[in-house]
């Protein structure tokens, strides 16, 4: 079979040309895979702090916002500490609003834990969906009772917390700063 000089000279241009676009398309898609790691690698830097400022709170530990040696990176040191005074200040919250010189039950853990779980959704799904911040007309937070067993204390004490909790979480995950 003859091939003729402009058939393989053709073929050669074609594969040349087609090579730069396949680096392109490949490097932009390193650069996206990139790009996804670092945000995981944040959040998961937000969720660590978080916690930790949660567990030196309860235990009235000294505030230390330190990142752990594994977050050496200067971004997830960053969401790290985020992490930690959200966590350390809704501890702290949650705790003030028990009765004054109460230690606060895990009823009332349990509703704020709740509440503020329910507002968080509530408020990052009202923010995506370009509604006006309106908490209060939610269902959950009408009803406040999400999660209520007797176990947990009086029903209306429950949903007092609870909507308190809810408040303060719809409030950060409709301005974006609760955790991820």
């Amino acid at each position: 079979m003859k091939l003729s000089m402009s058939t393989v000279l053709g073929a050669v241009l074609a594969l040349g040309c087609a090579s730069p676009a396949f680096a392109h398309a490949r490097a932009v898609g390193q650069y996206q895979d990139d790009g996804q790691a670092t945000r995981q690698r944040n959040t998961q830097a937000y969720s660590d702090g978080f916690a930790q400022g949660q567990a030196d709170a309860r235990s009235n530990a000294t505030r230390n916002d330190a990142p752990t040696s594994q977050w050496t990176q200067v971004d997830d040191q960053q969401a790290y500490r985020q992490g930690y005074d959200a966590g350390y200040a809704h501890t702290m919250n949650s705790a003030e609003s028990a009765v004054p010189g109460q230690r606060m039950g895990h009823g009332d853990q349990q509703a704020g834990q709740f509440g503020y779980q329910d507002g968080l959704a509530a408020g990052r799904e009202d923010q995506m969906k370009g509604k006006g911040f309106r908490p209060q007309e939610h269902e959950l937070y009408k009803h406040g009772d999400h999660g209520w067993t007797s176990t947990l204390g009086t029903k209306d004490q429950f949903k007092q917390i609870y909507r308190e909790g809810f408040m303060k979480g719809y409030d950060e995950g409709y301005r974006g700063t609760g955790p991820r």
